[in-house]
């Protein structure tokens, strides 16, 4: 568990989708490039992405990332979003977190997710039915592994005797774990657990799922932490021109999770029938320092947040231009007000159960 700091705190992520086809070691550098200036302009933490045989590379390698940024940061902290667990052996990544817990000098958050994509699970074999029982497993054997050595346990998936796991994670007893979750069922399961948040939803029935969870693991919510990503532009240019240049490539980053979602049967986002570009333009907040100060204002006071996560940009853009620029300017006009918000605030849609 990770705690709730005093104040509001900002990660960045980014997903590494190479649209444009460019040389890839040329592309990766200059997304670790834009990771290491927002360490610089002030960020909390910045996040490595996860998925899995895609056309444009998202995000294919977690901790060779997160190796990198663990030598060309000092500072910030740095961690996953997410590793997909039920894709990975629970004790196998307990022991590499372990190494990038050390090698980060104990700068490493740790965001386990069930994913939402039908192939990654069919390419290695998994039926995508045992998310559930597969994330469940594997978060109670990750959290054994970075405790326990030996470490034995036998379960659906997880057959292991006497095992022995070296190194220990520098951060005792582990990293800070978080959990990924869209629905207010995987919500849950983050409470039982214990771990902090990483939303992708709002409303009173996906917080106090949480916050049930929480109870019933007899753990208090000033103990962890609950973030949303927002896909942020601060520009001072028209919003709406900063959308007609870009918007098929927010088109691009939107439609993937939606086809992904409707493959897997969870829910999509809301549109029956293939969407048209201007269906996705309310997921982009586009606009001058106001505007998205004003946006950001109304979140955080209709949720438990502690935490944003600016997603960064779109695939396509230009990350050592309009992408930094955009950067450079939250970080000189919003990224102070927000990180000045307390951490924890009255949330009028709290049951007394959470």
């Amino acid at each position: 568990m990770s705690g709730t700091p005093e104040r509001v705190k900002v990660g960045f992520t980014m997903d590494f989708r190479n649209v444009a086809n460019r040389p890839w070691r040329e592309y990766w550098e200059d997304c670790l490039w834009l990771m290491r200036e927002a360490e610089a302009l002030g960020f909390d933490y910045v996040m490595t992405q996860e998925h899995f045989f895609t056309a444009d590379g998202y995000a294919p390698s977690v901790p060779i990332f997160l190796a990198l940024l663990a030598e060309r940061t000092r500072r910030v902290r740095i961690g996953s979003y997410i590793y997909i667990l039920p894709l990975h052996h629970a004790a196998l990544l307990a022991q590499e977190t372990a190494v990038l817990d050390h090698l980060s000098e104990g700068r490493l958050d740790v965001t386990v997710g069930s994913g939402h994509r039908a192939l990654e699970y069919r390419a290695l074999g998994y039926s995508e039915k045992t998310r559930p029982s597969r994330m469940e497993e594997g978060l109670t054997v990750l959290k054994q592994a970075w405790t326990r050595s030996p470490l034995t346990f036998h379960g659906k998936y997880h057959h292991l005797d006497n095992l022995v796991i070296q190194p220990r994670p520098l951060q005792q007893p582990h990293p800070p774990l978080w959990v990924a979750a869209t629905t207010p069922k995987a919500a849950a399961r983050a409470g039982r657990f214990g771990t902090s948040l990483h939303g992708a939803s709002f409303g009173a029935e996906f917080y106090n799922a949480y916050f049930g969870g929480l109870a019933e693991a007899g753990v208090s919510r000033d103990e962890v932490r609950i973030s949303n990503p927002m896909s942020i532009t601060v520009t001072d240019e028209d919003p709406a021109v900063v959308w007609a240049r870009n918007k098929s490539l927010y088109f691009d980053r939107w439609d993937f999770y939606r086809k992904i979602r409707t493959e897997m049967g969870d829910p999509d986002l809301a549109y029956t029938e293939e969407p048209q570009p201007e269906a996705y333009r309310d997921f982009e907040l586009i606009g001058d320092p106001d505007l998205v100060l004003e946006s950001l204002r109304r979140m955080f006071a209709a949720s438990p947040l502690t935490d944003l996560v600016h997603s960064g940009p779109a695939g396509g853009i230009d990350l050592r231009g309009e992408a930094y620029a955009s950067l450079r300017l939250f970080a000189e006009k919003v990224l102070p007000e927000v990180q000045s918000w307390p951490a924890i605030r009255p949330w009028p849609g709290a049951e007394s159960a959470g």
